[in-house]
Parts: C-alpha cells; structure tokens; sequence
C-alpha cells in the first residue's frame, strides 16, 4: 500500500492555455486544494470544468466538500471534512499542471479579503412575494418581460439598457423578478452599482464591470404534431407511393420534428467578464442553478462573493494585459529605433563612401590641371586657360566641400546623426 502524498495524480491535461512554468501534483495536493478552494474557482487553474475536475477526484478517491459547505465557511457555520482516504495501486504517470495559485499571491491575498468582506453582511433572502416597492433594475426588467413576446420554446428574451438579459417563460417572470429585487439591492449594500449597457446590466465593482445574466433550462418532450402537420405528411407520404423514384430513403421519416423544448421551472445564474472572449468559456466567472435538494435563491450569497473575487481577477488580468501590451509597444519602439539606428549608419557610410569617391575626383583633377600647366603651349594658351579656369574653379569647389567643417554641415543636413551623440575625442 502507498501512503496518500506518494500517488500521483493523472490528469488530463496536455497543454495550458496559461503558460507559465508546470509541476507535478500529488493526490494529498489536489485534495488540500479542493477543500481550500471552490471547486468552480480550482477548475479553472487546471483549464478544467468544475464537473471535471470532480470526475478526476472520483476517479483516483478523493473527497470533495458537498453542495452548501462554501455558503456554510463564509457564514462560520460547524463543517465536517473527511480525511483522504489510502489507496492500493501501482503509482500512476502524472501530467504537469499550472499551480496559478502559487503564481498569483498578491490576488490571493486580495480574494481572501474580498470573501472575508462578504461574510460580515447578512445572507440574501428573497422575498416570497413580489415587494410593492422593487428595485428599479427589477422594475426595468419586469416591464421588459411584459412586452417581451414569447418565442417557439414559450420562452421570454429580453436583453436591453437598464434590465438583466433575462431568458425566462411566463411561470417563472414572477420568481426571476423577485431574484433581480434581493439580488440588485444587496450588490449596492456592498459597494457595489448597476450600469445600463445595450446588451443587459452590468454590475460595476470598484469601476470592474461584470456581466450579470438569468435564464430559464429546457427540458425537452415528444412532440405532438398539428392538423397542418399531419395534412403535409399525410401528402408526402401520397407522393411517395405515387413517385417513389423521386424520394430517397433518407426522407421517409416525418416532416415535423420529434421533440419540443419547453420552460422547465429551474433558473440559472451566470456571471460573466465581458472583456473576455467567449469561447472556451474564459469569460465565466461563476455559474449557479437550481438542483434536486437547493434552489438558486441559495446560491445567492455564494454567488455575490464570486462577484466580488472575480472582479478583481478580472482587474489582474486587465492590469497583466495592460503591462504586456506596454511591454510590446517598448519592444516595437526599441525595434523601430534600432533599425533606424542601423539605417543611418549605413548612410552614413554611403556618405563617407561618397566623399571618398569625391575626393579621388579630386585628386585627379587637380593632377589635370598640374599637367596642362606643365604642357600647354604658346599658341594655344588662351584656350588652355579657360580649362585651367574652370579645373580651378570645380577644384575650388570640391576642396570646400572636403573640408570638415562642410562635411559635419552636410551630414546635419541630411540627419546622419539624428537622436545620436556625436563621438567626443579625447584631448592630446
């Protein structure tokens, strides 16, 4: 037999969307980290769903906190933790996982205090009837949800500035309605402020808004064909028998559809980031629903703490963007200003190469004219002395533009030494 710290863990994980550098985890780790964190919160360091990260702790015997034991710590209520458990079994491969955890201490820290925050209100209850003076964000929405029309599903979409986008039927408009009233006012008893936004309501956290959304599950059942319906199989089917070569086998089930989707009466509540995208479910921040023994109205003070932490790692996320994309606009600008460095270097041997080039022109023609002064004759003097004139004249020239001075001129001109400090000899 193994003891519990020595079996490891495998899990399915092949490669993070978070980078950064991975270790091994043990079965005693997961285990302290599932009964120190929501398994919702734990899931996503491991780019896993809470569903399954609870299938790998089935899997390999580890407990995990049952349903109300979070809600139960933050209220300081008595909890029962069971400890791990031995197993047999030859060690197992492990896979290398991110610990996020470890890399991020600083908001930790924060969403240990965000939580602590949260346990000194008082829980959320929500009212058995409608309240004769709502909040105005569930006023908004009812009114909303009153001139909504109902879908092909009997389901209500509203999703406009100053209500919750709200996916409801009529049964439950009353019961969503009371939800908003309980769960708007205690956000704004805790600091917390409701912002229109074309698409729903967003609460704002210190200025960090989330995305606050309510729909209504389906369940689905056999679908009972109308008079139309069964007018227009009752014709496909007289067609068939009367041209069977111009129907395949892959249309001689029904015309209509086998199944309906209807309002099943369970609610669920999701918060989301509305900076992030949408695939791969990077924008959740917390999802609640009713189940078989709870009601969503019980996950409300869970919920509203989720709030609080996941808008300050949506504010770390932000400020990590902010930061990369600052250090990428150093780098393209550290780029930028090296390759113009190197630009003007090289001009600025083109230019040099081109003086060099200037003064063997030079040399030859003053040469030219050193040869016509020795050589010319008598009789054709006043005609030689108009070259030596022009020679003395373009040589004249080219010399002042060899000297120094005119060359350091002409380089400013040209801006060969832009942002660069000129080179200072040292005195002999």
């Amino acid at each position: 037999m193994l003891a519990p710290e020595s079996v490891l863990i495998e899990l399915p994980i092949t490669e993070s969307r978070f980078g950064g550098p991975q270790r091994q985890l043990s079965r005693q780790e997961l285990y302290d980290l599932v009964w120190q964190t929501p398994m919702s919160q734990l899931a996503k360091r491991f780019d896993l769903s809470d569903v399954g990260l609870k299938k790998v702790c089935r899997k390999h015997d580890i407990p995990t906190p049952p349903l109300g034991y979070w809600a139960k710590r933050v209220h300081g209520k008595r909890v029962y933790q069971p400890q791990l458990p031995a197993t047999k079994g030859p060690q197992k491969p492990l896979l290398s996982v991110v610990p996020l955890g470890a890399e991020q201490p600083e908001l930790q820290a924060e969403q240990a205090k965000a939580l602590e925050r949260a346990s000194e209100f008082l829980p959320i209850q929500v009212p058995l009837d409608r309240p004769t003076k709502l909040h105005p964000v569930a006023v908004r929405t009812a009114k909303a949800l009153r001139a909504a029309k109902v879908d092909q599903h009997d389901l209500k979409h509203v999703s406009e500035p100053g209500a919750v986008a709200v996916v409801v039927g009529n049964p439950s408009v009353d019961r969503v309605v009371r939800i908003i009233h309980a769960f708007a006012a205690a956000a704004e008893k805790r600091g917390f402020s409701l912002t229109e936004h074309p698409e729903g309501v967003r609460v704002l956290v210190e200025g960090t808004p989330v995305l606050w959304q309510l729909k209504e599950t389906t369940d689905q059942i056999p679908h009972v064909p109308t008079k139309e319906e069964l007018n227009w199989q009752a014709r496909r089917e007289a067609d068939r028998a009367k041209y069977p070569c111009l129907y395949s086998s892959r249309s001689e089930g029904p015309v209509f559809r086998s199944w309906d989707q209807v309002p099943s009466g369970r609610l669920a509540m999701t918060l989301r980031d509305p900076s992030a995208p949408r695939w791969n479910r990077k924008d959740l921040i917390g999802h609640w629903c009713d189940r078989r023994n709870k009601s969503l109205e019980d996950y409300l003070d869970q919920a509203m703490a989720t709030l609080a932490t996941g808008a300050l790692a949506i504010r770390h996320r932000h400020a990590e963007e902010a930061e990369k994309e600052r250090q990428r606009l150093e780098d393209l600008e550290r780029q930028r200003r090296e390759r113009a460095r190197r630009d003007r270097a090289e001009k600025r041997r083109q230019f040099l190469f081109a003086k060099a080039d200037e003064l063997e022109r030079y040399r030859k023609l003053v040469a030219l004219a050193e040869f016509l002064e020795q050589n010319c004759e008598q009789e054709s003097l006043s005609q030689e002395t108009r070259l030596l004139r022009e020679l003395r004249e373009i040589t004249g020239a080219m010399r002042r533009d060899l000297d120094l001075a005119a060359m350091n001129a002409e380089a400013d001109r040209l801006q060969l030494y832009a942002d660069e400090a000129l080179p200072v000899s040292e005195p002999e």
